[in-house]
């Protein structure tokens, strides 16, 4: 029996790593994960949107799945603009979380680089709310080479 849940954040799959963004409302989850993809696409990676605003989260034997409500499927908002379709990837394998905080909040040098979702350990990292091309910047700097230490 697989356990899921219904999340509020932003989830892309760049470089085969399934990527779940969270963070309050107007954080900049959406900007974080457009810019990301973006910017993944442009080194040659492939990069798609797996959901906006709402992400089925859905543990299975091969760990955590993310995957869009039908009814949101292809679409991002973009605070100011409005709704964008984009493509998508019906699903991906979650590899990474992204919390977006206040700046202040966000330990130098974290000790535990890892979230439980679903009873499933995940790597973890928080970056700071609105801040969509440092943030993306980032992202794909994880994508692209492990920590040095492992975390």
């Amino acid at each position: 029996m697989s356990q899921s849940a219904n999340l509020h954040g932003c989830a892309i799959a760049i470089g085969g790593l399934g990527v779940l963004v969270r963070g309050p409302a107007r954080s900049g989850k959406s900007a974080l994960c457009l810019s990301a993809l973006r910017r993944g696409a442009s080194l040659g990676l492939p990069a798609r949107l797996v959901a906006d605003d709402r992400v089925v989260v859905t543990r299975s034997d091969a760990g955590i799945v993310l995957s869009a409500p039908a009814n949101l499927r292809g679409l991002i908002e973009v605070s100011g603009i409005g709704i964008l379709r984009e493509e998508t990837v019906a699903s991906a394998n979650l590899g990474l979380v992204v919390d977006l905080c206040d700046p202040t909040a966000i330990e130098r040098l974290p000790e535990n680089g890892t979230i439980t979702i679903l009873d499933v350990s995940v790597r973890h990292a928080r970056l700071p709310a609105r801040a969509a091309a440092f943030g993306a910047d980032i992202l794909v700097s994880l994508v692209m080479s492990p920590l040095v230490d492992g975390r």
